[in-house]
């Protein structure tokens, strides 16, 4: 398919976030970022901490606004939304997994799976249809009776992968997915976002300062000081 041609599911154009540290400066996180993602596409934004990559992934999940810029997301211009269109985006639209996953202790594999399902609005049957599909195609049928307090790390980023999921979003974005793993492990989890953007032609955008998953890139960028290059 000829570049032009591709369906781009994130568009971002002079894109710029501020914020203000404990003295009162100003801390420019952002600074005039173009970037866009294609439909299917696995991206890794590497940089190390403090480069800006979790406010970039932030803004895109819609759970920060920038100061200016053009944020189009699923082909919504998140700029025109209100609070409540933009809980229906991270719902429906974008599949956001943070670093430290997200996910309810106290409840089950199977509960944590289902809460964006019940946030929907989506009946039982449905809902229970849905999420023992997932599971199984997660690897996590033998774990929904567990309390995710009582899981391994590995397991913990499955379950937050699975529940990102569970409504066929169009984008998966995932901050630092490997952080907390060990290799065997953190390799695990990267041939499974490669599985979910060739199997559902997923958009899934990676930020990560592990060195050793740009080799899963489909593209790779680098984020310092604020701004974004491809590598």
């Amino acid at each position: 398919m000829d570049p032009g041609e591709r369906e781009y599911t994130i568009i971002i154009r002079n894109l710029w976030k501020s914020y203000r540290d404990g003295r009162g400066s100003v801390i420019h996180a952002l600074k005039g970022i173009d970037f866009h993602a294609a439909k299917g596409e696995m991206i890794v934004i590497h940089g190390p901490s403090g480069s800006g990559k979790t406010t970039l992934l932030k803004i895109i999940a819609g759970l920060e606004k920038p100061e200016r810029g053009v944020v189009v997301v699923g082909g919504y211009d998140l700029g025109y939304l209100d609070d409540d269109q933009l809980a229906m985006i991270r719902n429906t639209v974008v599949g956001y997994i943070p670093q430290d996953y997200g996910l309810v202790d106290e409840l089950s594999v199977a509960e944590n799976i289902e809460l964006p399902l019940l946030i929907a609005g989506i009946p039982k049957s449905e809902r229970h249809r849905r999420v023992k599909e997932i599971a199984s195609y997660i690897g996590l049928t033998d774990l929904m009776s567990r309390p995710v307090k009582s899981l391994s790390g590995g397991q913990k980023q499955r379950v937050a992968i699975a529940r990102a999921l569970v409504n066929t979003p169009k984008i998966i974005l995932a901050d630092e997915p490997t952080a907390n793993l060990d290799w065997d492990n953190s390799a695990k989890i990267m041939e499974l976002f490669k599985h979910v953007k060739e199997d559902f032609e997923t958009t899934v955008v990676i930020v990560s300062h592990d060195p050793r998953v740009t080799d899963y890139a489909d593209r790779l960028l680098t984020m310092s000081d604020g701004k974004l290059k491809e590598y």
